[in-house]
């Protein structure tokens, strides 16, 4: 905002000069042509200059909303030891101290692949991997993917983190002997400090509000696959279409069906972490909902290690069988999850 003032002051000076230049002129000139010519010249550098002022501020307003919009995770780990000190889940809008969520135990292999090819950055099916490293802390973010500016003001936000944490906390850290909720209250501080998190809260609401949505037009879509296959059975048995049309035709919708129960799954998986009270209160009914998610996060995780596998070009046959088998698993738990929370 400082930078976006100066350059708005900065603006209002060339203008003021610009104005003395030309009453100055105007004085000694007293031409009409030269008159109209300067007249237009002001007004035509004060609307580029004003909008020069308002496309930078209104692309460096977006780029901070939609980069904030992406978090998901920020896990805090002793680079040492490997060892997770804290985390913060930007769907729960809490705080962990130790691995007792199941989606950052589901993580933790990726930011170990990380940690073993000194990567940066890395894609998977549970989010874009953005990490940072200090001297003794490592710091990485989990978001939903980001342009290159976004992800540097993520890369900034991380590196204040580090910075502050480590300059606090720098003889705790080097003598650590395993206790991590000493850093639960500093470290919480420190990330309210460089990322505005009730900003965050809001745009994640809005998020979570847009993918339900989502969700339910998705499962429409799904529910309507089989009565497609339907229509084009009929119109072969009736004769209306060749049997190898009728083959091609089911082979576009299995894959088109394939395609959106992909982003189905996608969908339910980002909302599967939102915390919700189970429509039947009771410890039976919520441990149960405990074990669904943690298998969908233990299904998820194999999934993902098999689209690598595609990525990689060594995906088999039976490796293709057995993600559409996973997915179908998937599905199903879903629809157990949806009935109980």
């Amino acid at each position: 905002m400082w930078v976006v003032m100066q350059k708005k002051v900065g603006l209002q000076i060339v203008i003021i000069l610009f104005l003395f230049v030309f009453l100055i002129t105007l004085r000694m000139q007293q031409s009409q042509n030269l008159v109209l010519i300067v007249s237009l010249s002001l007004m035509i550098a004060s609307f580029l200059g004003a909008g020069v002022v308002l496309y930078r501020y209104r692309k460096k307003y977006v780029i901070s909303v939609k980069a904030l919009a992406s978090l998901e995770n920020i896990i805090v780990d002793h680079t040492a030891s490997g060892t997770t000190l804290w985390a913060f889940d930007f769907f729960e809008m809490r705080q962990h101290t130790i691995i007792v969520s199941g989606f950052i135990a589901a993580v933790k292999s990726f930011m170990i692949e990380m940690r073993k090819g000194n990567l940066k950055k890395l894609e998977t099916e549970f989010g874009t991997f953005i990490k940072e490293d200090g001297d003794i802390l490592t710091v990485t973010c989990i978001t939903s993917g980001n342009t290159a500016s976004e992800e540097n003001w993520i890369r900034q936000r991380l590196q204040n983190f580090l910075y502050i944490a480590e300059a606090r906390h720098r003889n705790d850290l080097r003598e650590w002997r395993g206790n991590a909720s000493i850093f639960e209250e500093s470290f919480l501080q420190i990330i309210c400090s460089v990322i505005n998190i009730p900003k965050a809260l809001k745009l994640q609401k809005q998020r979570i509000f847009k993918m339900e949505k989502k969700k339910d037009r998705l499962y429409e879509e799904l529910k309507n696959f089989d009565s497609k296959i339907d229509i084009i059975g009929t119109q072969f048995e009736n004769g209306k279409i060749s049997e190898e049309e009728f083959e091609v035709r089911k082979a576009r919708i299995k894959q088109e069906y394939k395609r959106i129960r992909e982003y189905y799954i996608n969908a339910c998986f980002l909302l599967s972490r939102v915390i919700r009270e189970p429509k039947e209160v009771n410890i039976k009914v919520s441990k149960k909902v405990e074990r669904i998610k943690n298998t969908f996060l233990e299904i998820k995780s194999e999934i993902d290690n098999l689209q690598v596998k595609k990525m990689e070009g060594v995906v088999t046959p039976k490796d293709i069988r057995n993600k559409n088998k996973l997915e179908e698993k998937l599905t199903d738990l879903i629809e157990n999850l949806d009935k109980l929370a």
